[in-house]
């Protein structure tokens, strides 16, 4: 038994994860279910992103995870199924000798300080994240979004899904009478095809629109391509019609559950329910592989809250994130409800961008 080591610094940089580091940091991904490609795709690709190494006094590695940051302006922290092996890794990740609230709170103070105004998290807070938070200076909003995923342990086969679903089954009627079709690969792909995929990104993310337009093309290109090419353990299901690809869902497979990682559709065209023809070729794809469940990330759309299950899902929140107490003051809990709901609310379907504050920490204890 190892004894826990609590971090003295932490590193930034794009350098990617040595040998010896990946090596250490593979029990902690093993005994969680997360897959072992992760650590083949941090720090993503693009100027934009960086690793963050907690390390002790002696510079061994005690727990890493990936940042988009754009200095001095923001630090952004992913935790959303969606998007979460791509631009924002899902996670933080460990070795055997961390004291893992101390290492999370390091890496989760390294991100505030490296922003003007503060750095967030936006998805789920997993345990070790909330154990860090007494030292962290924070602001920790649960928002009226949540997160969707459908269990496949009921499923044998696609056909039993569908029989449960008549609306569905009318919407796949009507994308294969116009034509269109599904297909399912594995791993990395040629990078021809990641190409036409990260088309389909980029038409999306503008299409929704919003703050960062002028990174969305290197986020498309660089980061999504290069997961693309690279990752092992992704399952990329497409649609296509006359030639062309109209919408993709890339997932990455982890132990037993399959989890949506990037995607996006052809926005200039009727797609004649291609995202219906997806959930139904994922689910189709856990309950051939034995998968316990299919994960979709958070419930931005129609089609997501009415295939997702309706019960035990999970919440997903804001954490801010602030370098000092003056950031902590200027940001006070109604400019933070404000800025969100401005953004998010009426961007996405299934909630408001409503918030409630859930936990505060002006002054984080050493």
């Amino acid at each position: 038994m190892v004894d826990s080591v609590a971090p003295a610094r932490v590193l930034v940089s794009a350098e990617p994860l040595r040998p010896e580091e990946r090596a250490a940091l593979e029990a902690d991904l093993v005994t969680r279910g997360i897959s072992l490609s992760m650590l083949d795709v941090i720090p993503p690709s693009g100027r934009f992103f960086q690793l963050l190494r907690a390390v002790d006094a002696q510079g061994e590695l005690l727990g890493v995870t990936s940042l988009m940051s754009v200095r001095p302006f923001v630090s952004i922290k992913q935790l959303l199924g969606e998007g979460n092996h791509v631009g924002w890794d899902t996670t933080m990740y460990y070795t055997e000798r961390a004291d893992r609230p101390r290492v999370a709170a390091a890496l989760l103070n390294a991100m505030a300080r490296r922003s003007m105004y503060y750095a967030m998290f936006f998805g789920r807070i997993d345990d070790d994240v909330r154990a860090a938070l007494p030292r962290v200076r924070h602001r920790l909003l649960e928002t009226d979004y949540r997160l969707g995923k459908i269990d496949c342990t009921r499923y044998t086969t696609r056909d039993d899904f569908l029989a449960l679903h008549k609306r569905l089954r009318r919407h796949l009627r009507d994308h294969a009478k116009a034509g269109g079709t599904v297909h399912v690969r594995e791993g990395p792909v040629e990078p021809g095809l990641a190409r036409r995929f990260s088309e389909l990104v980029l038409a999306t993310y503008r299409h929704h629109g919003g703050m960062g337009r002028w990174q969305f093309k290197e986020y498309a290109y660089q980061v999504c391509g290069a997961f693309f090419t690279n990752c092992a353990d992704a399952v990329h299901i497409y649609t296509e019609n006359g030639g062309s690809i109209t919408g993709l869902q890339s997932f990455v497979r982890h132990r037993d559950v399959l989890e949506l990682s990037e995607g996006g559709f052809d926005r200039s065209r009727d797609t004649h329910h291609a995202y219906e023809a997806i959930i139904a070729e994922s689910v189709g794809y856990a309950a051939s592989k034995g998968l316990s469940s299919v994960g979709y990330g958070g419930i931005w759309n129609a089609a997501k809250d009415r295939y997702c299950d309706s019960d035990n899902r999970e919440k997903v929140y804001l954490l801010q994130l602030y370098g000092n107490g003056l950031q902590y003051r200027l940001a006070g809990d109604r400019l933070s409800r404000w800025a969100f709901r401005t953004y998010f609310g009426g961007r996405f379907a299934g909630a408001s961008g409503a918030t409630t504050v859930v936990s505060r920490q002006p002054r984080p204890m050493a």
